[in-house]
């Protein structure tokens, strides 16, 4: 299947709040499997799936000199998206989406420990208000609570990024 059927497939289930606002877009880089898949609401990008950079995440040099191996530095630009570096790929996202849309029923997306799955089914219109008020934001991944947020109504004034820094303090805090 083309990526802009499935893209929209995918967007044709978004509850109403957030049809128009919340986006998928992929891009590929020449022949290769390069490229990346993001997230955007309002036009802006809150989660970040770079295929380069999920093998980066893994990637360490090592040193002839025996010294620590070098590892790659996240990308600053992360810090104000609700992803962290390299936590998926665009083919990720893709059999994701696939999934989704033809075999995975909702309620096991919603229940899955997949964030993106999770995301999806949170999203997702076939989700009435009183199941999404069974979950709790902080327990979520940082996207998925962004997301129950502004399902809810609950998230207004507040930007992705406000929201990832509340969250690293809560965090912080906790530790």
């Amino acid at each position: 299947m083309r990526w802009s059927k499935l893209r929209q497939l995918v967007i044709e289930r978004f509850a109403e709040p957030l049809q128009g606002r919340l986006d998928i877009h992929s891009a590929a880089y020449g022949n290769c499997s390069c490229g990346h898949a993001w997230l955007t609401l309002d036009g802006d990008v809150i989660a970040n799936f770079c295929t380069r950079a999920n093998g980066n995440a893994e990637y360490v040099i090592p040193r002839q000199d025996g010294d620590s191996p070098i590892r790659y530095a996240a990308n600053t630009m992360y810090d104000e998206q609700l992803t962290a570096y390299g936590e998926r790929s665009r083919q990720d996202v893709y059999r994701t989406l696939w999934d989704f849309v033809h075999s995975v029923p909702v309620e096991e997306a919603l229940a899955s420990d997949d964030m993106l799955f999770q995301a999806l089914a949170i999203v997702d219109a076939r989700i009435g208000k009183r199941r999404l008020a069974q979950f709790d934001p902080d327990k979520l991944h940082p996207l998925c609570g962004y997301l129950l947020m502004l399902r809810r109504g609950e998230a207004d004034g507040l930007t992705p990024a406000d929201y990832a820094a509340l969250r690293r303090e809560a965090a912080a805090e906790a530790a």
